[in-house]
């Protein structure tokens, strides 16, 4: 096929799938149904055309549709368990308090209940529901290992590797060791906010941690009345607009099976991008907004004349970084004084803001290093429940619930994404500082340099869009970031 027809399809493909999954996740539309549509661009996706993409990797543009094309027809294979999954998922019932709640309403109460009992109790049975899917997930993992050597690579770790130019072996060395040179710091600081809040460290379980690090607090500073507001102010302050002319739209409505946390659909880059969310108040309602509103952003004034694969394929890792800068002001002293008229803030918050950053990026590495197992091939999925619990629970210091091995897995080695977009972001962060002063989101001149670097989309590697805007990259502002008192 064509490659500027492969472009075009690969554009409407792209959109009717995220306006599907869009539908699903908001709670508008029960099932989540993309064989049919995969079955109408079954041309994009036979083992010829993705063979033939392949091929053609000796640009850019020729890159990101080999990689596109290759997930996709992976996806397209497997299209029949991933829905089955989600819609499984989606009908499961979790009990708490008499009461038979939709699995997402169960999930998102592990963050909301302060009675330590009743949420380990929550916790296993959200637990027993995730493990009743996981023979699903787990054929699913297999199909991936499968299709990664049907295409001529070694296994699905070598496939991510090769698609993406990134070695994944190396980033997990670095993130690994930038881990353990602060893993002392960052476990004082982990049981101490556990015992602020009576909770033994020693036996201490993840959805503790997320209760300590995630729970509503703060909700009077954090009312959900300011989301919006506040949202508006800091991007005036930039000099630009949260809505982008019509281009970003808001679902902020409450409806039983919407997905508990914010999230961002990005339909049609640039021209029509969702954030969805469910607010009722507190810190992380704001972090996760914020974080959805750097990616609606990004998206949103990415050059439209860009080639589509440059706007919709492309480094993640850059997306990302800009959520996560957009979500880092929320933790900001003289933005919770200006922006929410905060007088008196408790230092624990603080304590809390660093907490959260290194649980982010602690977890990840623990992810990182389980998935590069998993999908190696080297032992049977079924069996890497314990390792899941083992290397997920020494990197965030709590015990992990095994049944999540397959749940927390997440496609194309996304969390090699995350960890290079947090890299990128704690250097684009430091610049901004170093340039425009502390308060750099208050600078029109800071709105006018994220105005260029979004236009280029996601063209560029996140190590190639720091060299290009004259951005230091390296690990030495995350590291000192993990480190401060």
């Amino acid at each position: 096929m064509d490659g500027a027809v492969y472009m075009r399809l690969a554009e409407e493909f792209t959109a009717r799938l995220h306006r599907e999954e869009y539908l699903h996740l908001a709670g508008l539309k029960d099932t989540f149904d993309t064989e049919s549509l995969f079955e109408e661009f079954h041309e994009l996706f036979t083992r010829d055309a993705v063979l033939q993409r392949l091929d053609h990797r000796d640009d850019r543009v020729g890159r990101h549709l080999a990689e596109f094309a290759v997930y996709r027809y992976i996806g397209r294979r497997l299209s029949g368990l991933t829905e089955r999954i989600a819609n499984r998922q989606n009908a499961a019932r979790v009990r708490v308090g008499g009461k038979a709640l939709p699995f997402r309403q169960a999930w998102g109460m592990l963050t909301r209940v302060s009675d330590l009992e009743t949420r380990r109790r929550i916790e296993r049975q959200v637990a027993a529901a995730i493990d009743r899917q996981n023979a699903d997930r787990a054929q699913r993992i297999l199909g991936q290992r499968e299709i990664a050597r049907e295409l001529g690579f070694a296994d699905y770790c070598d496939l991510s590797a090769q698609l993406s130019g990134q070695d994944l072996h190396t980033l997990r060395d670095e993130i690994t060791h930038l881990v353990t040179e602060t893993d002392s710091a960052c476990r004082r600081r982990l049981a101490r906010a556990l015992q602020s809040d009576g909770i033994d460290p020693e036996g201490a379980t993840d959805a503790d941690l997320r209760w300590v690090l995630l729970a509503p607090r703060f909700t009077d500073l954090f009312a959900h009345t300011k989301l919006l507001p506040a949202a508006e102010a800091t991007l005036s302050g930039l000099g630009l607009s949260l809505r982008c002319a019509g281009r970003v739209r808001f679902d902020l409505e409450q409806r039983p099976k919407k997905y508990p946390r914010a999230f961002c659909s990005p339909i049609s880059v640039p021209g029509e991008v969702h954030i969805c969310a469910a607010p009722q108040g507190g810190w992380l309602d704001f972090l996760a907004f914020f974080h959805e509103v750097g990616h609606a952003q990004h998206f949103a004034h990415t050059d439209p004349d860009l080639p589509c694969p440059c706007r919709i394929m492309g480094d993640d890792a850059v997306a990302e970084a800009f959520a996560c800068l957009f979500q880092s002001i929320v933790s900001e002293e003289d933005w919770l004084r200006r922006t929410l008229g905060a007088e008196c803030i408790p230092a624990a918050f603080f304590e809390r803001a660093r907490i959260l950053q290194s649980w982010h990026i602690r977890r990840y590495a623990g992810k990182i290093t389980y998935e590069i197992e998993l999908h190696g091939g080297g032992s049977k999925v079924a069996d890497m429940a314990p390792r899941y619990a083992h290397l997920l629970g020494a990197a965030v210091g709590v015990r992990v619930a095994p049944e999540h091995f397959l749940f927390d897995v997440d496609d194309c080695f996304y969390s090699a994404r995350y960890l290079r977009g947090w890299v990128f972001e704690a250097c684009l962060h430091a610049h901004l500082r170093d340039h425009f002063g502390p308060s750099w989101y208050r600078s029109p001149e800071a709105g006018e340099l994220l105005r260029s670097l979004w236009r280029r989309g996601k063209e560029l590697t996140a190590e190639e869009l720091a060299n290009e805007f004259g951005i230091d990259y390296g690990l030495r502002p995350l590291r000192q970031t993990l480190r401060s008192p």
